[in-house]
């Protein structure tokens, strides 16, 4: 399976046209989305618009989406249709023309769910709600005792609509701003539970199969592991999509493998703006295109596959360093 990683400037899939979230259109292969970090909550309106370009990230990471059909899990997560990779974890996610849905994880916890959780039902506009509960969900954990069960509860409110600036600077037309709250209850039958509580505020946009913005903190009572809370805050970088890999290279760049210069066949390149990713999506070079040579110095490089991307032109491709 190709996991390709783009950054696009329009959107496809997931539309938000009225600020109404509908269902996304998800590609076909692997997407892997760059994102910053926070390690703490960021404050913020329940009102649009919201201007992030203050924030300073510490940490850089990625999601991928992945359809489930590629993967070896679709026998012990068969209504599932999609799997995410997240913070080392893996989960299992539903998408359709009714539904957001949760069919279960591995990671730090092991389930999956006979009945998918809802976490969004679509269309989702503001002022709109959505609450699904299961009970008794079994798990398995690294350190736990037999017969673990879990409680898992979601509540989401559609607040408002608006205008939403990212730290890097990309700025999101008609971000719908989502307050979810999962309630998590863990234990033996008949036992004290380790009651978790994670309440985070989500932006999302038009195009996207997640939050192009999102600050949560977990809490915790009960009889819980210790320093299982934490605060943080995740931002997309630009506007990344995945799509085929036969329609990345609408750029045509030589030589490729390059080593220290890389050249653009259209003059018409000359003075785009550009940004370099590698291949786990963190931004790694930017600038601009010389003006007359129509090439991108890439010398100050490590060895290995990045993606260039045009801003001005909504183009892309992928290279090799030497």
């Amino acid at each position: 399976m190709r996991k390709l990683l783009l950054s696009l400037f329009s959107v496809i899939g997931m539309s938000l046209g009225g600020q109404t979230l509908n269902m996304p259109t998800l590609p076909s292969a692997a997407v892997t989305y760059p994102l910053s970090t926070k390690a703490d909550t960021v404050p913020h309106s329940s009102q649009g618009n919201w201007d992030f370009s203050n924030i300073t990230t510490d940490a850089s990471g990625s999601v991928t989406f992945e359809p489930i059909s590629s993967t070896s899990y679709s026998t012990n997560y068969p209504n599932a249709t999609h799997v995410k990779y997240e913070d080392g974890g893996i989960f299992f996610l539903g998408f359709d023309a009714t539904q957001y849905t949760f069919h279960g994880e591995m990671s730090v916890i092991t389930t999956s769910y006979t009945n998918p959780l809802v976490l969004l039902t679509y269309p989702f506009a503001v002022s709109n709600t959505s609450t699904d509960s299961e009970l008794n969900i079994s798990f398995t954990c690294n350190g736990c005792p037999p017969s673990m069960e879990r409680d898992d509860a979601s509540y989401s409110e559609a607040l408002a609509s608006g205008t939403l600036t990212m730290p890097d600077g990309t700025v999101h037309n008609n971000a719908l701003l989502v307050y979810n709250t999962r309630t998590w209850n863990d234990g033996q039958t008949g036992s004290p539970t380790c009651n978790l509580f994670l309440e985070q505020w989500q932006w999302w946009v038009g195009g996207y199969p997640m939050p192009v913005a999102q600050t949560v903190e977990l809490s915790t009572t009960g009889p819980c592991p210790p320093n299982v809370g934490y605060r943080q805050s995740k931002f997309l970088v630009g506007n990344p999509i995945g799509i085929q890999e036969e329609q990345m290279r609408q750029v045509k760049a030589y030589p490729n493998p390059a080593t220290d210069k890389l050249f653009l066949k259209n003059h018409a390149f000359g003075g785009s703006e550009f940004k370099i990713y590698d291949p786990v999506g963190k931004l790694v070079q930017e600038g601009t295109v010389t003006e007359t040579l129509d090439y991108i110095s890439i010398s100050s490089l490590s060895p290995g596959l990045y993606y260039l991307v045009l801003e001005n032109h909504q183009q892309w491709t992928r290279f090799i360093k030497e």
